[in-house]
């Protein structure tokens, strides 16, 4: 995943953060750590929003590359 975000032509994503974290409500942590990696690799965000359900956590995400 991480790759594709910073080599990847695309930049809309619709990440489904529940397949890489066990409990859906640090969900924070997961999107602060790969935001740093993107910052890193001199990805901007141009858009971010996270919606949160009972049962999944998904991340919408554009980038800037």
């Amino acid at each position: 995943m991480i790759y594709d975000l910073i080599f990847s032509e695309r930049i809309i994503y619709t990440i489904d953060i529940s397949k890489y974290v066990e409990d859906i409500y640090s969900y924070e942590d997961f999107v602060s750590d790969i935001k740093k990696v993107l910052k890193k690799s001199k990805v901007g965000i141009v858009k971010s929003s996270v919606l949160v359900d009972s049962k999944t956590v998904i991340w919408e995400l554009k980038l800037k590359k």
